[in-house]
């Protein structure tokens, strides 16, 4: 236990550390073009990144299945950028072939630093989350309404991919809610995923992911009936 709270910290270090050379990687970027000497910096500085989010990722699992997975998809988007740059130190000696290459990277610029620097928040997020819950920090007072640690685990991931949706795709969530009121007004107490999945036309596997959210921030109830869970709106009334 000790060992894992000890690692958890290193972790959180070796994140802040990538997170703070990305932020010295977009304030070199701009001026890519002007110097072989700045462009050598960046991928200088971008080598340092890929190389400490390998050694993360071969101890994502520890984490969880989200962490890993976004973990992997920072390192897949790095070392495409580290593409670009090798691409454009080959083409120094061609000005035409030199900036058609920087004008590649700003452009993918432009998505890629949202995409990093909201997986490293995310992933710095996750991790101290998760060390807080190790070291006992989170208050008894909601100790006492989970009955143990898989189960926090369990309802922090599915809050991390409800915000996800809210983030992304939040005309999901509100198609979700506003199928589910609208049965429930209509006089169908407790609603079935199935009638969901014809209401809105999102997949069953997403409708699940949104309403574990809903559920987690009480806007809907949710019970078991005939071995299927069901839902409602929250204080609807009685059955």
């Amino acid at each position: 236990m000790k060992e894992n709270i000890v690692w958890g910290r290193i972790l959180i270090e070796e994140l802040k550390k990538v997170r703070e050379l990305h932020r010295n990687f977009e304030g070199i970027l701009p001026r890519i073009g002007n110097e072989k000497s700045i462009l050598e910096e960046a991928y200088q500085t971008i080598n340092e990144e890929i190389r400490l989010i390998s050694q993360i990722a071969d101890n994502g699992f520890k984490i969880g299945k989200d962490f890993e997975n976004t973990v992997k998809e920072t390192l897949r988007l790095m070392i495409q950028m580290k593409g670009m740059i090798e691409e454009a130190m080959l083409n120094t000696e061609d000005l035409n072939k030199f900036q058609f290459s920087i004008k590649k990277i700003i452009q993918f610029n432009r998505n890629y630093d949202y995409l990093i620097t909201e997986n490293l928040n995310s992933m710095i997020t996750y991790a101290e989350f998760i060390g807080l819950i190790k070291e006992g920090g989170i208050p008894s007072s909601i100790l006492e309404k989970i009955s143990n640690v898989e189960k926090i685990f369990e309802r922090f991931e599915a809050l991390i991919k409800f915000l996800k949706y809210l983030y992304h795709r939040p005309s999901d969530v509100f198609k979700v809610e506003f199928s589910i009121r609208k049965l429930n007004e209509m006089g169908l107490k407790w609603i079935e995923i199935w009638h969901l999945e014809k209401e809105t036309g999102i997949s069953r596997d997403e409708i699940v992911d949104i309403l574990d959210g809903l559920a987690l921030i009480g806007v809907i109830e949710r019970m078991e009936r005939g071995g299927e869970s069901v839902y409602r709106l929250r204080d609807l009334g009685e059955d």
